[in-house]
């Protein structure tokens, strides 16, 4: 019983202690006191492209979302990825939001992406961060990218 209620507590304590970025596809719980920053450069990008962190952490979470002409499904954003078709990539749900996502070393960096999609809207999100801090940080990730909420078009 203990258990329940410390989980229930630290859920509350949790969404007590979030902000939400609302962006023309989707929104976004972000711990309230994580730096973020917001763009729009049609040029460059033809979406949004945020910018996460954690102030007190090395990591850091990079989302670029567009919206699509056409409905993408899993064998389109699949391909999207780039990725050599001999790694296997699971199918995932993360909020309202489903897809793929690949963890990876280089350079000295520890990498997170995924490629997401709801209907024509698409997030591409990366975590780098240290390789000490990864599993540190997993939890707490996973809760912000989880927290993708659609928004209705």
């Amino acid at each position: 019983m203990n258990a329940i209620v410390a989980v229930i507590t630290i859920a509350m304590a949790t969404n007590l202690h979030a902000k939400t970025l609302s962006f023309p596809s989707f929104q976004i719980e972000v711990p309230a006191d994580w730096e973020h920053s917001i763009e729009s450069d049609p040029a460059d990008h033809p979406g949004n492209v945020a910018r996460l962190r954690d102030p007190d952490r090395p990591g850091n979470l990079k989302l670029l979302s567009y919206d699509a002409p056409v409905l993408v499904g899993k064998e389109k954003l699949r391909n999207m990825t780039n990725m050599d078709a001999s790694i296997p990539l699971n199918w995932q749900q993360w909020g309202d939001y489903s897809g793929y996502e690949y963890n990876y070393v280089e350079r000295g960096s520890f990498y997170r992406q995924w490629w997401l999609v709801n209907g024509r809207a698409l997030i591409f999100i990366t975590y780098q961060s240290d390789p000490e801090s990864k599993d540190s940080d997993t939890a707490q990730i996973d809760r912000i990218v989880r927290s993708i909420t659609a928004m209705p078009h």
